[in-house]
């Protein structure tokens, strides 16, 4: 495959970049592909063997705002 390669203006900034086709059909079919929506349920509860007392630890993040 061949490399990227970037056009540059007259002061040395990049704007421009010629890609390869085989990469640019790579990039058109992952545009393409469809993907499955996510799903919270699949993720919730994630971290609750983590954290044993999940009230305590909000009760204390909730005492880092009250001024004295």
């Amino acid at each position: 495959m061949n490399e990227i390669q970037y056009v540059y203006d007259a002061g040395g900034n990049k704007k421009s970049v010629i890609v390869p086709i085989e990469l640019w059909e790579k990039t058109l079919q992952l545009r393409n592909s469809r993907h499955e929506p996510c799903n919270p349920q699949d993720y919730y509860g994630v971290y609750r063997d983590l954290i044993k007392d999940p009230k305590g630890v909000a009760e204390s993040l909730r005492k880092e705002w009250d001024r004295v």
